[in-house]
């Protein structure tokens, strides 16, 4: 599920990929790996002396998290991170780099950076997200939204280069601490800055630069001002390589350096010319660890979910697992289902659409509106349809990682229809793991369709109508073919596992280190 996908990933707090790691020592054996990201890859639970529980330092969540603490656990890399709240800060008190154990024994150097409160919240809850979340993700109402005034240039200054400059400083301390030449993996959205800040005091160091969210049209980049837009593509340039999830994402990328910068552009070799720079962009699928996912799948706490779902579902079950993210098109997903039963009155009792979701960031307006939309849009469908004792929407909002694993286990038709995401992992995990045959309904717009998409039943996120008849030939298909899909589908996923993805990535890198 991951961090744009859902509760959170099945490979959240899993053991490392050891398989990964030979390979990663091969490769990046004599040098010196620095990973930076916002979040640190720990979360420290605190003691409770009323439970008596003591205190834990666990993974964090997401598959990131997992394949790059198997890389940094297996290169002694350090791991740069924003200190975001008073128990990172705690964290950060206890070495520089502070040397961190988790509670399964993985050990990881985490070098905190420690912006003001004011700085982070300019940084993360004005320009991060929602800013360059929204645009990434076409979210804006751009009759009506963004209006870029003094507080989004104050916000760019004063927080979002801030800070980029604040951890850039930290890479370059890390860098001059060492006697070995330094490769930088920078992750995401929130640190586009970050290389280009590095590149101009070291040219010698090796960047890679990941991007995990869709990278837009270089028209619709034109909502920024050109000089934060253009320092975004300038920053990421400062990489020897970029990283995105899907070929799209790729030549969206190249189009923008060559349309709103003027750059020169190898699209067949994917390579963009800057500054005297060769600077490759590839793109290299997010996946997951099959082997440990499935093994997840199995355990007790999983299968006793499964007994409690049981309980209540009717014949067919229609399920989603996502965050309240706008970007996850949930009411869409509502109104087709209700068209579903509109057009098919004798589903009335048999089916029921179960959305297991998790609220995500509640403390921007436009998600709680969102989370309301969502429940107001269930309440309303399930007003005018429920019949005896059958309600059609059933609505959970609950971070539990062995429920969502148990509803994967168990649906019908597992529907993931995002206006447009990076990946969405759910479209990999849930049919791995299905034990009933169940079918993928998946927007065209996923990044995972790339892969997925010639054995799910692609939908236009938008036209409800379209989505209506999906869930229904998901409901309706033969045995035959459903089993056929889903296996199609668990082959990709195998393949194109988690190892894979890094391990593609550090082949580029060798290569260009030579």
């Amino acid at each position: 599920m991951g961090r744009r996908a859902g509760p959170r990933s099945a490979c959240d707090g899993v053991e490392h990929l050891s398989a990964i790691e030979p390979y990663t020592r091969r490769i990046l054996g004599g040098v010196q790996p620095i990973i930076v990201a916002n979040r640190a890859p720990l979360v420290l639970h605190q003691a409770d002396p009323y439970r008596g529980t003591p205190e834990r330092l666990v993974k964090g969540a997401g598959g990131l998290v997992t394949a790059m603490t198997s890389l940094a656990s297996a290169t002694d890399a350090v791991w740069v991170a924003l200190a975001r709240d008073a128990s990172d800060r705690q964290l950060a008190e206890r070495g520089d780099p502070a040397e961190l154990t988790t509670d399964d024994g993985t050990t990881i150097k985490v070098a905190f950076v420690e912006p003001t409160s004011e700085a982070y919240d300019l940084y993360y809850n004005v320009i991060a997200n929602p800013l360059l979340w929204f645009i990434q993700h076409y979210l804006w109402d751009l009759a009506r939204e963004p209006v870029v005034d003094e507080t989004i240039h104050r916000a760019w200054r004063d927080g979002y280069m801030n800070v980029n400059q604040l951890v850039a400083k930290r890479v370059l301390a890390e860098v001059e601490r060492t006697d070995k030449p330094a490769v930088v993996f920078v992750q995401d959205y929130q640190m586009y800055c970050v290389p280009g800040l590095i590149r101009e005091q070291r040219p010698d160091v090796r960047i890679q630069h990941f991007v995990h969210i869709p990278w837009p049209t270089p028209q619709y980049w034109t909502v920024l001002p050109r000089h934060i837009r253009d320092a975004i593509v300038h920053g990421l340039l400062g990489a020897d390589i970029i990283g995105f999830q899907t070929s799209r994402d790729v030549r969206n990328f190249l189009m923008t350096c060559e349309q709103n910068l003027g750059l020169t552009v190898d699209h067949r070799e994917r390579t963009v010319f800057a500054e005297g720079r060769a600077v490759w962009v590839r793109n290299y699928p997010i996946s997951v660890d099959p082997k440990t996912f499935i093994q997840h799948s199995e355990q007790p706490a999983v299968l006793a979910e499964i007994e409690r779902i049981e309980q209540w579902r009717p014949k067919h079950l229609i399920l989603r697992v996502d965050r309240t993210d706008l970007s996850k098109n949930i009411v869409r997903g509502f109104l087709a289902y209700e068209r579903m039963l509109e057009a098919h009155p004798e589903l009335t009792g048999d089916v029921l659409f179960w959305a297991f979701l998790q609220p995500s960031r509640q403390d921007i307006d436009d998600y709680r509106a969102y989370l309301g939309s969502v429940l107001r849009v269930a309440a309303r469908i399930n007003r005018e349809y429920s019949r005896g004792g059958w309600t059609p929407i059933r609505v959970e909002i609950e971070d539990n990682m062995e429920r969502a694993i148990a509803g994967y286990r168990v649906f019908d038709v597992l529907l993931v229809n995002p206006i447009y995401d990076g990946m969405n992992l759910v479209a990999k995990e849930g049919p791995l793991v299905n034990q009933r045959d169940g079918v993928l309904v998946l927007s065209e717009n996923a990044g995972s369709h790339e892969e997925l998409g010639e054995w799910a039943i692609t939908v236009n996120p938008f036209d409800i109508d379209e989505t209506a008849e999906a869930l229904y030939l998901g409901l309706t298909m033969d045995d035959g073919q459903k089993k056929a899909r889903q296996a199609k589908i668990r082959d990709v996923v195998r393949t194109n596992d988690i190892t894979r993805w890094i391990s593609l990535q550090l082949q580029d890198l060798r290569e260009l280190i030579g």
